[in-house]
């Protein structure tokens, strides 16, 4: 699911996630979202646009979004960056896919801080002019899967209560 071939373009790794999820409503958040708006043309339901710097006020009045798409900006500052995507992935989406350019790696948007939030490498792609770009995902639903002791299989041991005192 993650894995890409190399040099695919960005838009069409974003039709592709789009059509994985079939989204009802869309966010969009950033000031180069371009790619991200020419993938999401012509689908049905609700997307939204909000600005880097707008997101954290615009984010109070929305209802849960099926997908939220980020283009990391370097106008954010570290805190508001975790903030911003702390709030995404508790309360605002179900899926959010983070999309970093190599050039901002190394600053505030780098793998270390967004793993340390709960995303997961998401594999690449290349933008409109053949940059290449980073995405992180974060899904509720595949977030964390279920350990094998977790189960009554494994700590209950019902079919020993009859047979040993503790």
């Amino acid at each position: 699911m993650a894995q890409m071939m190399a040099g695919e373009a960005l838009s069409e790794r974003l039709q592709a996630v789009v059509s994985q999820v079939h989204p009802d409503s869309v966010l969009v958040i950033g000031d180069s979202a371009v790619a991200a708006t020419h993938a999401l043309a012509g689908r049905s339901g609700s997307i939204t646009r909000l600005s880097s710097t707008d997101a954290a006020q615009g984010l109070s009045g929305l209802d849960i979004q099926d997908l939220a798409l980020v283009c990391a900006d370097a106008a954010l500052a570290e805190t508001e960056i975790a903030i911003l995507l702390s709030r995404l992935r508790d309360i605002y989406a179900r899926k959010v896919l983070v999309i970093v350019a190599r050039d901002l790696n190394s600053g505030s948007w780098n793998r270390r801080s967004l793993v340390g939030l709960g995303f997961t490498p998401y594999g690449g792609a290349v933008d409109e002019a053949g940059d290449p770009l980073l995405l992180y995902q974060f899904d509720i639903a595949t977030y964390k899967t279920t350990p094998d002791w977790l189960s009554p299989d494994n700590w209950a041991n019902p079919e020993l209560w009859d047979k040993y005192r503790w």
